[in-house]
C-alpha cells in the first residue's frame, strides 16, 4: 500500500490504544490517507482499506467522523469507495457527504436510499449535482418508492427530473390526502391517462378539473370496462328505416344491449343495428366502429369483444355472421377463423380495455375538433330570407 506522507509511528501509536481516543485517530489517519492518496491504490488495496475503515466506523467518537465528513464532503479528490464510507453513517455524519457534489456514483445514492430510508433520500434529493450529472430513472424510482410526501412534492416539482410509471404510481398513492401533491402530479407530462383516470375517482375537484381538461374524461362515453349489458337505449338515428313518401317514421323498441341481442342483428341481416348496438357497448362513435370491422382481418373486433368480456363462443358466431355479411358470401374459411380466434385467444383483456380507452379518448377529441371546425361555419352561413 502506499504510504507517503503517511506517519507510521503515530499509526502504532493510535493502534496500541484501544480506547475511543485511540480508535478515533487510527480511524482519521486512515480515512485522510484514503482521502490524499487513493488515485494512486490499486482496487484491492482501496477495497480493503475501506472494510478497515468499516470496522472501525462503530468504535470511533461521532464528532470525529463529522469533522472528517465535512473535509472530504465536496473534495474531487475523495475515492468513491471512502465517500460511501460516511455516506452510510448516522444521518448527522452522512449529510454533508450526501448533499455536496462529489464522486458518489448514482449506484451508491441508490443503495443508501434503499438500506437507509428517508431520513438519508431526503438529503440526496436536495443532493448539489455535480456539471453534468442529474439523477436518473432508478435513483428517482428508489427515492419515490419511500413514499414520503416532502421527498416527493421537491421531486414532482422539478420536470427535468425523469419519472417512470412506478415512480408516478408511488406519487399517486401518497397523494390521496394530500392536494399539493395532486397539483403536482396532474402537471407532470409523463402522467399516463389510465393512472390520471384513477386520480378522477378521488382527487380534489380542483384536480378533477385539470386531468378532465387534459384528457377529455366527460368527452369520452361510459367506460367499456363496464358493459351496458341489460340495458335498454333508444335506436341511433343512423339506424331508423326511412320510408319514402311518408312523413312520419314508425317508433321502434328500445334496444337491449346483450351478446345475444348484438348475434340476433347478424342473423337478421341487420349490420347497421349490430355496428350501432356494438358502440354503444364500447363507447366508441358509429363511425369508427364501421371503419375498425373493416380492418385487420378482423383484429379490431376481437379486441373490442375481449374489452366488452364477450366469450370465446360468442365472439366466434359474431365473427363469422359479420363477415358473412360484409363480404355476401355463403362462409368463411375454418383458418380464417382459427385466426381470429387466436387472436381473441392471445389478446389479454386488461390490455384491450387499455386500447380501447385509448381509441375512445381519440374519438372524442375527433368530435371535438369535428365541433370546432363546424361552428365558424354555421356562424358565417346567410340566414334563409324565404
Amino acid at each position: 500500500m502506499v504510504n507517503q506522507g503517511f506517519d507510521l509511528q503515530e499509526f502504532a501509536k493510535a493502534a496500541r490504544d484501544k480506547s475511543p481516543t485511540g480508535r478515533s485517530a487510527m480511524f482519521a489517519q486512515l480515512a485522510r490517507l484514503f482521502w490524499r492518496r487513493g488515485s494512486l491504490m490499486r482496487p484491492k488495496e482501496k477495497a480493503m482499506l475501506a472494510e478497515i475503515l468499516r470496522l472501525l466506523r462503530p468504535k470511533t467518537r461521532a464528532e470525529t467522523r463529522l469533522e472528517l465528513a465535512y473535509e472530504i464532503a465536496g473534495s474531487t479528490l475523495a475515492e468513491p469507495e471512502l465517500l460511501r464510507i460516511f455516506a452510510e453513517d448516522t444521518l448527522e455524519v452522512a449529510s454533508p457527504v450526501l448533499f455536496a457534489g462529489n464522486r458518489l456514483t448514482l449506484e451508491d445514492l441508490v443503495a443508501i436510499v434503499a438500506e437507509k430510508g428517508a431520513g438519508h433520500g431526503a438529503v440526496i434529493a436536495r443532493r448539489k449535482w455535480p456539471e453534468m450529472a442529474t439523477p436518473n430513472v432508478a435513483l428517482i424510482d428508489a427515492l419515490a418508492a419511500l413514499e414520503d410526501p416532502e421527498i416527493l412534492r421537491g421531486l414532482l416539482a422539478d420536470q427535468a427530473l425523469p419519472f417512470s410509471i412506478p415512480a408516478l404510481a408511488h406519487a399517486a398513492e401518497c397523494a390521496r390526502t394530500d392536494i399539493e401533491l395532486q397539483e403536482l402530479l396532474a402537471a407532470r407530462r409523463e402522467l399516463a391517462e389510465s393512472l390520471a383516470e384513477e386520480m378522477m375517482e378521488w382527487a380534489d375537484p380542483r384536480v378533477r378539473e385539470t386531468l378532465n381538461a387534459r384528457f377529455l374524461f366527460d368527452a369520452q362515453v361510459a367506460s367499456a370496462k363496464s358493459p351496458l349489458y341489460g340495458q335498454k337505449v333508444p335506436p341511433p338515428e343512423a339506424v331508423l328505416p326511412v320510408t319514402p313518401g311518408v312523413d312520419a317514421t314508425p317508433a321502434l323498441e328500445p334496444i337491449e344491449l346483450a351478446p345475444a341481442t348484438l348475434i340476433q342483428c347478424l342473423r337478421d341481416g341487420q349490420l347497421a343495428l349490430f355496428q350501432a348496438q356494438l358502440a354503444q357497448l364500447a363507447g366508441l362513435r358509429i363511425g369508427l366502429v364501421r371503419k375498425l370491422m373493416g380492418e385487420n382481418g378482423g383484429d379490431s373486433l376481437a379486441l373490442i369483444a375481449r374489452a366488452i368480456d364477450l366469450r370465446r363462443d360468442e365472439f366466434a358466431q359474431i365473427h363469422l355472421l359479420a363477415r358473412k355479411l360484409k363480404t355476401k358470401a355463403s362462409g368463411i374459411g375454418a383458418a380464417d377463423l382459427g385466426q381470429a380466434l387466436d387472436f381473441f385467444d392471445r389478446t389479454d383483456a386488461g390490455q384491450a380495455r387499455q386500447i380501447l380507452a385509448r381509441w375512445r379518448h381519440d374519438s372524442a377529441k375527433e368530435a371535438l375538433a369535428e365541433s370546432e371546425d363546424l361552428a365558424p361555419t354555421i356562424a358565417t352561413t346567410p340566414p334563409d330570407d324565404s
